[in-house]
């Protein structure tokens, strides 16, 4: 349960979604994935290592299969 006074900022939806995509695709837990994404990310914010500022990089778009056509 929850604790008052705690801050609990709002995940986009578009965030939940693939979170939730990846954490299928990757059979795990989203609360796992999400908790080794920002552990990653934050390791990276104290070496220095990213700019908080830069923009996002392009939103990942899952490839389609291409169909064979018979030559």
């Amino acid at each position: 349960m929850a604790q008052r006074g705690l801050y609990q900022p709002q995940i986009k939806d578009e965030h939940i979604r693939q979170l939730y995509q990846w954490a299928k695709r990757l059979q795990m837990p989203m609360t796992r994935l999400v908790n080794a994404l920002l552990a990653h990310g934050l390791a990276r914010l104290e070496q220095g290592v990213e700019n908080v500022n830069d923009p996002p990089a392009q939103t990942y778009h899952r490839r389609t299969r291409q169909r064979k056509e018979n030559a």
